[in-house]
C-alpha cells in the first residue's frame, strides 16, 4: 500500500526517519519489485529530488498534475484541514505569500513557512523543469488528474505498463480522500500544535484523538467550494508561463491526459 513517509523531506517540521525505519515502513511481499512512496511534496524542492536520485536505484516517478489555480486552492484547504493555515479565505492567503516568504504572517501552528507558499507549491511546470535536469524524461509518468474521472481503468492499465507490473483487474478504485468542510478551525489548529509538541518531545504514535477531532471539526463536504471567476482568471494569468512549461514537459515523454473527453497518451494501451 503506498505510504506518505515524508522520508526525503522537504519540510523541516516533520520528524526525520532513519533509513532502517524507512525500509520497515514499506510492505515486504515476496516477488515485489518496487517500494512505493506516495509523499506528494517531494517535487516541490529540487534538493529533495536530487537526494532521491542519489539514494535510490533507478527509480520511476509518477507525477499527478492539475490546473495550477485549482491546485493552489486545494493546497490551502489541505493546510487548513491540518490546522497549519489560520487564514480562512484563500484569496487572502494567496496575497499573503510574499509576506510569508519574508517570514511574516506565519502562524505558530506552522513549523515551516514554505508550506504556505501556494504560488511556489503550485508551480508544477517549473518544478518538473528543474527535476528533468537530473531525471531522464522516460522515467517520469505525468498524469493529468482529470484522467481519473474520465477513465480510471485506462489510467491503471497504462500505469501497469509504465511500471512493467502485472495488470490486475480486481483493484478497488473507490475514492478515499473526500473533500471536507472545515467547521471548527480552532480544533484543527489545536491538533496541529499538539502534533508539533509531540514531535519536539520525540513522541510517536497516539491514541487516535487527532483523528476523532478532525472528523468532528471537518466533516465530509456536501457542496464543493470553488474559486471566484475573477480570482480564477487572475491565477491563470499568474501561472501562464508555468502552464507552458508543464505542457512542454508533459508532451516530451510518458503522459496521460484528457483530449475531447478521452484519455490519451504515449502508452501503447491508449494508442
Amino acid at each position: 500500500e503506498p505510504k506518505e513517509t515524508r522520508y526525503y523531506g522537504p519540510y523541516t517540521d516533520v520528524a526525520s526517519m532513519t533509513p532502517e525505519a524507512y525500509c520497515e515502513s514499506m510492505a515486504h511481499k515476496p516477488g515485489a519489485r518496487y517500494r512505493c512512496d506516495a509523499t506528494p511534496d517531494y517535487l516541490a524542492e529540487c534538493g529533495t529530488v536530487a537526494r532521491i536520485v542519489e539514494e535510490t536505484e533507478q527509480p520511476l516517478y509518477i507525477v499527478m498534475v492539475r490546473e495550477q489555480g485549482e491546485l493552489a486552492f486545494s493546497l490551502h484547504q489541505e493546510q487548513r484541514l491540518k490546522g497549519i493555515e489560520t487564514i480562512a479565505d484563500f484569496e487572502e492567503a494567496w496575497r499573503a505569500c510574499d509576506a510569508r516568504r519574508a517570514g511574516k504572517r506565519v502562524p505558530v501552528t506552522c513549523g515551516d513557512a514554505r508550506r504556505l507558499l501556494y504560488d511556489q507549491r503550485a508551480s508544477v511546470g517549473h518544478q518538473l523543469s528543474e527535476a528533468l535536469q537530473i531525471i531522464p524524461r522516460e522515467r517520469i509518468m505525468i498524469i493529468e488528474m482529470g484522467t481519473l474521472r474520465a477513465d480510471i481503468a485506462a489510467v491503471w492499465e497504462a500505469l501497469c505498463g509504465f511500471l512493467e507490473i502485472e495488470h490486475r483487474t480486481d483493484v478497488d478504485f473507490t475514492a478515499q480522500n473526500l473533500r471536507k468542510t472545515i467547521r471548527f478551525p480552532i480544533l484543527l489548529q489545536a491538533s496541529a500544535m499538539a502534533f508539533r509538541l509531540k514531535r519536539r518531545l520525540g513522541i510517536r504514535g497516539g491514541l487516535g484523538v487527532a483523528g476523532a477531532l478532525k472528523s468532528v471539526a471537518a466533516p465530509v463536504a456536501r457542496e464543493r467550494e470553488s474559486l471566484s471567476p475573477e480570482l480564477r482568471a487572475e491565477l491563470q494569468t499568474f501561472f501562464a508561463e508555468d502552464s507552458r512549461l508543464l505542457e512542454q514537459a508533459m508532451l516530451s515523454g510518458p503522459h496521460l491526459r484528457v483530449v475531447d473527453g478521452k484519455v490519451t497518451g504515449q502508452e501503447a494501451a491508449l494508442v
